[in-house]
């Protein structure tokens, strides 16, 4: 029965389903492309007992989209055998959809429920397909996807690509990120970092993944710019009609 949980539980670690054959680019359950009001709704589902925190942005007009998002699970139920973890989500804007373009995971296992590394990485090739690159060390195991198209094999690479930073995960779709994501396009990608760690004797102890879309990144960036301009130019040509007149000087 032991053996029959640890392998349940590692299935459902990364959201992935048994025997499916394409990439899923997803973590638990939060896919790319999902607008932020599924994203919201699937990680109040999931974790209905945890934080969160999701910042809107505001065009000058008063239009709000959501931005970022990050949130926090601790089971406090449980303080000798607590399960922790913190995810974070970064979203377009209006005019592409305000969808899910880069998600991170961090996930300490509950003590009392820790699978195998060998387990947890067998569940992200199984979700992901083989992975570019991959390693291993005495404790811990590493790999990394890169995908050039939507329903594509992962492309095989020498070494991982610095594609997705930590300090500076994104916070939206802002000019910054959009510039950024133009000039990588090509060699990031849609890509995927994953890494389990653990102890000499087989045990993980912790998850994190980083998923992120650099692919559409500047066309969405152009339908948010082209969306917003129009959103400010309708308030513009109302506030003409609508303002108060000038004062007397």
């Amino acid at each position: 029965m032991k053996t029959s949980l640890l392998t349940a539980i590692t299935a459902l670690l990364l959201g992935g389903a048994a025997g499916s054959q394409a990439a899923e680019f997803d973590i638990n359950g939060m896919a790319l492309g999902m607008s932020a009001d599924q994203v919201i709704a699937k990680f109040q589902e999931v974790r209905p007992d945890a934080r969160y925190e999701f910042v809107k942005w505001k065009l000058p007009e008063g239009t709000e989209w959501v931005a970022n998002g990050r949130t926090l699970y601790n089971d406090l139920a449980n303080p000798d055998d607590m399960e922790h973890e913190r995810m974070q989500f970064a979203f377009t804007g209006l005019g592409s959809g305000n969808k899910l373009f880069a998600a991170s995971r961090e996930l300490k296992f509950r003590p009392s429920q820790r699978p195998t590394t060998e387990s947890v990485y067998a569940a992200a090739v199984q979700k992901f397909g083989e992975p570019s690159v991959t390693g291993k060390s005495a404790t811990d195991i590493w790999a990394a996807w890169k995908f050039g198209a939507d329903d594509a094999r992962a492309e095989k690479l020498k070494s991982p690509i610095a594609c997705i930073g930590t300090s500076d995960f994104p916070v939206g779709l802002d000019d910054f990120t959009a510039k950024k994501a133009k000039q990588s396009a090509s060699m990031c990608g849609i890509y995927i970092d994953f890494v389990v760690r653990g102890d000499p004797t087989g045990l993980a102890n912790e998850l994190e993944m980083k998923m992120m879309d650099q692919l559409h990144l500047a066309q969405d960036f152009q339908a948010d710019n082209s969306d917003a301009r129009k959103r400010i130019d309708s308030a513009k040509a109302k506030n003409v009609g609508n303002a108060a007149p000038a004062p007397k000087l």
